[in-house]
């Protein structure tokens, strides 16, 4: 080897994650405050100002960036510069998140969205039963009243509940002989949009489709159930209200939405009313996906029109035990 002649040397420039490397104050550089000096806490560090979001109820796992791939190598010269590449804007850290959040095997399933849903739900019931029961000097009956309304509104004003947009057929995340104590819960997971009325609707080009039915036995409009058959007494009419005049049901809203679905041979959900053993209201049991086979119009003792529908349940389900 001639010594005379000067080594080649090769210089290195890399970016290395944050946190990792050799601390540079960049202040003394360019002649920054120190306040404004380049900082780097860890993620998840709470002592920095501008800690990374994480998402909740998401478990993140971050891979080393791959940074090989774009590594910019330039022809051999006197003097060899390996050059960090530019990430693109495709790869910045924000959407590489998102990315793996997407990716993630750790997302929650849609069984555990629902079940996690109605945990929060329960959990703001209680607390609002408590406060409630505090101010009323303890009243248990006036303190518990419609508890599950405000229950649901704090849940929504939190952008909480799943499966928001309505659909025909299952629910994702819900499961035949799944119990719900509030109809309000019902909204929460998506099972039956309508806290008030018995039949869920959905507009599909120019008609409406029934998504889901609420029918109790027993509750005054003589819903009635045998062995996968139900018949199911429609909405509309104050049938059982005390204080108005009885009217004539009409075919239309939900009672209209029911027949079309007998027409275009669509699946509803029906969701049943039980008493509950305390005998202290009704629980919801999701009994699974019914056809409506057929409906007609009779007089109640009453003397009014009442639209009776016929419908039976999907063979090939799971059984209610």
């Amino acid at each position: 080897m001639n010594h005379s002649q000067n080594p080649s040397f090769v210089y290195a420039v890399r970016d290395f994650p944050p946190g990792c490397g050799t601390h540079i104050d960049v202040s003394s550089s360019f002649n920054l405050p120190a306040e404004k000096a380049f900082k780097n806490p860890k993620t998840g560090d709470v002592s920095g100002k501008n800690p990374a979001p994480k998402p909740q109820g998401i478990c993140l796992k971050r891979e080393p960036a791959a940074y090989q791939d774009h590594i910019k190598r330039e022809p051999a010269y006197e003097y060899h510069v390996v050059a960090a590449p530019t990430v693109p804007s495709a790869t910045t850290s924000s959407h590489r998140q998102e990315l793996e959040i997407r990716n993630s095997r750790f997302a929650p399933t849609p069984r555990e969205k629902v079940l996690e849903v109605l945990r929060l739900f329960k959990q703001v019931y209680t607390q609002l039963d408590r406060d409630k029961k505090a101010r009323c000097g303890g009243d248990l009956l006036d303190a518990t009243r419609r508890i599950d309304i405000k229950a649901l509104n704090v849940l929504e004003s939190m952008g909480k509940q799943v499966n928001t947009e309505k659909r025909i057929g299952t629910v994702p995340g819900i499961e035949v002989g799944d119990v719900f104590q509030y109809k309000t819960e019902l909204r929460v997971v998506g099972l039956h949009s309508k806290t008030m009325c018995g039949i869920d609707y959905m507009k599909i080009g120019e008609v409406r489709l029934a998504t889901s039915i609420v029918a109790t036995e027993g509750y005054g409009y003589n819903d009635t159930f045998n062995s996968g058959v139900m018949v199911y007494t429609g909405e509309g009419g104050n049938v059982i209200s005390k204080e108005k005049k009885t009217e004539d049901q009409k075919l239309v809203k939900g009672n209209l939405a029911l027949a079309t679905s007998m027409r275009q041979k669509s699946l509803v959900r029906v969701i049943r009313g039980e008493e509950r053993w305390d005998h202290k209201g009704k629980r919801y049991v999701y009994d699974g996906l019914y056809m409506v086979e057929e409906y007609w119009a009779e007089t109640d003792v009453r003397g009014k029109t009442v639209y009776k529908f016929k419908l039976c349940r999907i063979p090939g389900q799971p059984p209610l035990t």
